[in-house]
């Protein structure tokens, strides 16, 4: 651990608070991220970074690098909300009327503890004398599953040797949680128009098609490989009752624990989708939006993070007001003691701020959801941590994490996990040896994949 990156740190935090709390209070959705995006810009240059932007031809990413040559490890923010979250920051439901969208995922503190930390490691590099470059990754819209694939794709982080990130949580633990492959499709049907009383044998219902498919995809659903999940809406369905609907689509989401099981699934999807148009003489069309591989865990990079979790970095310290807060937030959203000790195997009323941090498995543990992080870990050795910003129980893209993202709980873990993420970054930029041992691990977990985009 660099003394120089906690002392960065123990002088910055209320500039962190700041800069996260004003993020909570602009919310953007994603790919609308502009203000969001230049504050950070903003930040990293009167931290003495130069800022490229756009990244990837996405108006609302960027890089932020210092230093140059190798090693290059690069942090990715992240800073997009989601829609109908604006929240108080207050412990019951309180919207905020004039907000369309929430931090109610946290990505307000992602996004600056990754600045924090690329800064942090920074001003190490300059007081120690270190070789190499850092790199502040502004990766806009996570939560369509859009900004890291793209960059991905453009080759911005192939000449990275480690990406480190993370994200808000209700446990402070290093991760070896594989995230979903995921796909999202929309399939569009063709039908033709007529009279629904005077001459529906002319007609050809497009709706009847979507309806027909989602029929058989929900029939699908005892017959996918585990952990292969299907969601969809009905975007379309006609204009009214009694014209048969010439037009409707239905949009899909699949998940699967591997690339190659949501494939299997995506092409059983295709021969749905053909045989509704069959059975209802329309024709269909899809379109793909985006889509996902699974994370590639790296042993090594794991093992890291949990050494500065376990060793380095102190977890924050809880005030009583902060705890009676979590409890009464955990009360609003229907949770009860017991059924959270059941859950977390002690008592969470108790300690409901988590303050230790969790041992590895070592195991890769499959995780229900999706994130654009995946692709990033297929073409660089990738890691992430999660860090205690809401109480235990807490489930995510809620109002409650909306609340807790704009107040001191959630500024105190972001704090925590930038000051992890600049220890671990030093630790690879001033031992080549460690660098060794996670270029080997990266390889053993790809077992010769190749990075290929799903599409």
């Amino acid at each position: 651990m660099s003394e120089r990156t906690e002392n960065w740190f123990d002088s910055h935090e209320e500039l962190l608070y700041s800069v996260s709390r004003t993020l909570w209070e602009h919310p953007e959705g994603s790919e609308q991220e502009y203000q969001s995006c230049a504050l950070l810009k903003k930040l990293m240059e009167e931290q003495g970074f130069t800022v490229t932007a756009p990244a990837a031809g996405l108006d609302t990413a960027f890089a932020a690098s210092y230093g140059s040559g190798r090693p290059r490890i690069g942090f990715l923010a992240e800073y997009d909300a989601l829609p109908g979250l604006a929240q108080e920051t207050a412990a019951s439901v309180s919207p905020i009327p004039s907000q369309p969208f929430g931090h109610g995922c946290g990505h307000n503190l992602l996004g600056t503890a990754a600045a924090g930390a690329a800064i942090a490691l920074k001003e190490a590099m300059e007081g120690e004398n270190l070789p190499g470059t850092v790199i502040l990754y502004g990766c806009p819209s996570e939560e369509v599953m859009v900004g890291k694939i793209v960059m991905t794709q453009n080759h911005v982080f192939d000449d990275l040797d480690v990406a480190i990130s993370w994200h808000p949580g209700d446990r402070n633990r290093a991760s070896e949680e594989s995230y979903q492959a995921m796909l999202s499709m929309e399939y569009h049907f063709q039908g033709k128009a007529s009279h629904a009383a005077m001459a529906p044998e002319e007609g050809f219902s497009a709706l009847d098609a979507v309806e027909l498919m989602d029929v058989g995809v929900n029939y699908l659903r005892e017959h996918v490989p585990q952990g292969g999940q299907l969601h969809y809406v009905i975007l379309s369905g006609g204009e009214k009752p009694n014209i048969v609907p010439e037009k409707a689509a239905v949009w899909q989401f699949i998940r699967a624990n591997t690339t190659q099981d949501l494939r299997r699934i995506a092409a059983r999807l295709d021969d749905i989708a053909k045989g509704a148009a069959l059975m209802t003489g329309t024709t269909v069309e899809k379109k793909v939006l985006t889509g996902c591989n699974e994370t590639r865990i790296v042993p090594a990079l794991a093992r890291l993070l949990e050494q500065v979790m376990a060793q380095e970095i102190a977890p924050p310290v809880w005030t009583e007001e902060e705890k009676a807060f979590a409890r009464e937030l955990l009360t609003s959203l229907g949770q009860s003691a017991d059924t959270l000790k059941q859950d977390y195997g002690k008592d969470v009323w108790e300690k409901p701020l988590d303050d230790g941090t969790a041992a590895l498995t070592g195991k890769t543990v499959n995780i229900l959801g999706s994130s654009d992080i995946s692709d990033v870990s297929y073409v660089v050795p990738t890691c992430m941590l999660f860090a205690a910003c809401y109480p235990k129980g807490t489930p995510n893209h809620t109002w409650a994490v909306t609340a807790c993202a704009g107040g001191s709980i959630g500024q105190k873990g972001m704090v925590y996990a930038g000051r992890v993420m600049a220890a671990a970054g030093w630790h690879l930029l001033t031992d080549e040896g460690l660098r060794a041992k996670v270029k080997d691990s990266f390889q053993e977990a790809l077992q010769g994949a190749v990075y290929e985009p799903v599409r």
